[in-house]
């Protein structure tokens, strides 16, 4: 073994024996947690709010995640809410980051590069999370920035637009069977301590794990496939959060009744995520 896999691998094993970054996940996945809260709850409010007619923009009322985090924005109690939750992200990313330099050592070859890729795009969905949970602090809602929709146009206008929103798309697009499959299939287990594998709580959190990783992976398949329509009819309006998205594939008589069910989903996915900061399973944390 080389003095850098000896020093990888010594890295590895004080993250995994950390205490401190143990407390640092344990809060950091209780806030996206929160988070997927938020999105169940914005997405059923729209259901109720507009009796079928889809939300436009990415404002505090769209089913994204910045929509999400901007429900906290309105107030004072809310913004420190919002510092604290970005404070927590930031903690999310750093445990990924320690995992895609040095994680993965059980795996050998392609796999554990494409592992350590994944954890990879993790540390730049928290880093993105706790820019907008920092930004929407500093500057309430008017830090919400912009929708969906016109983040697609300005992509769709640059010369290989239309080729990285389909290459997008078609990356949610499996990321969302990836997320469906892993739930399926049990895979987040072997995340929990042995106290949640080895009692009656096992089974409603397990419940709650396959639910919510099926109902995520369907937003970010069907997300997936708007993006890339969009890049195929040159149509930005094609594309938005979780509720635009939901609307525009299955119309209105069933956008409302998919919208409930991914939305009931998320909300499973953010209880487990309790579940899984509660019950966190620290010889896992890199692997």
């Amino acid at each position: 073994m080389t003095q850098d896999a000896n020093a990888a691998e010594t890295v590895e094993w004080r993250a995994r024996h950390s205490e401190l970054l143990d407390r640092l996940v344990r809060a950091g996945l209780g806030a996206y947690g929160v988070l997927h809260l938020l999105l169940a709850w914005v997405s059923l409010r729209l259901v109720a709010g507009h009796h079928g007619a889809p939300s436009g923009g990415g404002g505090s009322g769209s089913a994204t995640g910045q929509g999400a985090l901007a429900q906290l924005a309105g107030d004072s109690l809310g913004r420190i809410l919002l510092t604290a939750m970005g404070a927590m992200f930031v903690g999310l990313a750093v445990w990924q980051l320690v995992a895609a330099l040095v994680g993965y050592r059980r795996d050998d070859g392609w796999q554990r590069h494409v592992l350590r890729v994944g954890a990879l795009c993790r540390v730049l969905a928290y880093a993105y999370f706790a820019f907008a949970a920092a930004r929407l602090a500093l500057q309430g809602t008017a830090g919400s920035g912009r929708s969906p929709e016109s983040t697609t146009a300005r992509v769709m206008q640059a010369p290989a637009g239309p080729f990285l929103l389909v290459a997008a798309g078609l990356v949610a697009a499996g990321t969302g069977i990836g997320l469906a499959v892993f739930g399926l299939r049990r895979g987040f287990v072997d995340q929990l301590d042995g106290r949640a594998r080895g009692s009656e709580r096992r089974l409603p959190i397990v419940v709650l794990g396959q639910v919510g990783y099926v109902a995520k992976g369907l937003a970010f398949v069907v997300i997936g496939v708007l993006l890339a329509l969009a890049a195929l009819t040159r149509d930005a309006d094609k594309t938005g959060g979780l509720d635009e998205s939901l609307y525009q594939l299955l119309g209105h008589a069933w956008g409302g009744v998919a919208i409930v069910v991914v939305g009931v989903g998320i909300g499973c996915f953010g209880l487990f995520l309790f579940a899984r900061a509660w019950h966190l399973n620290q010889r896992t944390l890199t692997s």
